[in-house]
């Protein structure tokens, strides 16, 4: 384009004196140097404004298009068969027999120019700014119900610890769990990981004929941080406190949760992908300003353990755990009228109106996840107490 053209161009999209400007500034800029800006705002169209914005509700977008999708498909069947089709639909996108502790969440991205430094590596800045689509993403897998009953999550704290940095261009994954929770926080530890490299096939190791396969992405009790036995305070799990704090480490203890995760994590997952950065957030469930606890949540999703019946044939759809089919008939008598008004009315607080015998949502989980899940919040309780005292010491 000629700075003629493209002066005519400024001048047809700014109309009047704004545009007779535009116009003088865009004939005196040299040819080439217009190329230069136009490829610098190239480069960096991912800071562009609102881009950020369709990272994060993009997946929203995504279930509005299959929802729409569904209508058309369902278009000249009954009334009822279109509601048991949007059912299956909707109890699809649950977690159905998934362990909420092995339930890993990968998500991709790359270091792209306008996320790097000067070093040429991603921004440590730009950690967080990943981090906040991906989380999104991963909070729909958790509670897709939970969202439709107008639930939504609160971020409470996010700690890094940077192990080595992620080259400019580079492909990397965010592989996100949930490790623990009590009776308001929950706790996600996400690992930026970039894929093993493959080598050529000439370098390729053989066993009979065959290349030898990467291990599968490992899961939450795979990856490091679970295993992590940082010390805590002594704390009675069992006290059933909702308050979701915890007492600061003394000042001067000399407790250094960072460089202890530094020291404790492998360079490399099971997979052969090597850690980047470790992250820590924690988050609560809420609806309104009133907060949800997380293993309710987790039980009207499906989320289960091992199953405990003499067959034990693994819970899924087709084989939901108890609490998960309790938890839909809450749902059902508004599912016809597209809301949930009634479960969201039960886990804003109803749910505390049933007798202590008939809490079907108490314990559902089993006892192997309770288990992990009481020794994961010690864990990881050490490590952000640690994080509160060096914070208190500076105070």
């Amino acid at each position: 384009m000629t700075s003629t053209g493209f002066a005519q161009l400024l001048s047809g999209v700014f109309a009047g004196r704004v545009g007779g400007v535009l116009q003088g500034v865009a004939a005196s800029v040299p040819t080439v140097l217009k190329y230069v800006l136009g490829l610098l705002l190239l480069v960096n169209i991912r800071s562009w404004p609102l881009i950020w914005h369709w990272h994060v509700f993009s997946p929203v977008v995504h279930y509005r298009l299959s929802v729409i999708s569904l209508n058309i498909r369902t278009a000249f069947l009954s009334k009822q068969k279109k509601l048991e089709a949007k059912d299956r639909f909707l109890q699809g996108l649950c977690p159905v027999g998934k362990d909420p502790i092995k339930f890993t969440i990968n998500v991709g991205s790359w270091a792209g120019p306008d996320d790097c430094d000067f070093n040429m590596h991603l921004s440590n800045s730009s950690y967080p700014k990943h981090l906040d689509w991906a989380r999104f993403r991963a909070a729909l897998h958790w509670g897709p119900t939970f969202f439709r009953a107008g639930g939504w999550i609160a971020l409470g704290e996010t700690h890094f610890k940077f192990l080595r940095e992620i080259p400019m261009f580079s492909k990397f994954e965010m592989r996100m769990n949930l490790v623990a929770w009590d009776n308001k926080w929950l706790y996600l530890v996400v690992r930026y990981v970039t894929p093993k490299k493959v080598k050529s096939a000439k370098s390729r190791p053989i066993t009979n004929g065959n290349a030898v396969t990467d291990k599968p992405v490992p899961s939450g009790d795979s990856a490091p941080f679970p295993s992590f036995h940082t010390p805590a305070q002594p704390s009675d799990l069992n006290s059933g406190s909702a308050s979701g704090t915890t007492t600061p480490l003394p000042q001067g203890s000399g407790v250094n949760p960072a460089e202890r995760i530094a020291q404790m994590v492998p360079t490399e997952e099971p997979d052969g992908a090597t850690v980047h950065c470790i992250g820590v957030s924690t988050q609560c469930f809420k609806i309104g300003r009133i907060t949800i606890p997380p293993s309710l949540v987790f039980t009207c999703e499906g989320f289960a353990g091992s199953p405990t019946d003499p067959s034990g044939k693994p819970y899924s759809i087709d084989n939901p755990p108890p609490h998960f089919s309790k938890a839909q008939e809450l749902q059902k008598p508004d599912l016809p009228k597209g809301h949930l008004k009634t479960f969201q009315k039960f886990l804003a607080g109803r749910w505390k109106e049933i007798p202590e015998g008939e809490r079907w949502f108490e314990n559902a989980l089993g006892p192997d996840v309770e288990e992990r899940r009481r020794k994961n919040l010690e864990a990881i309780r050490g490590v952000t107490s640690g994080m509160q005292a060096a914070m208190s010491s500076m105070l």
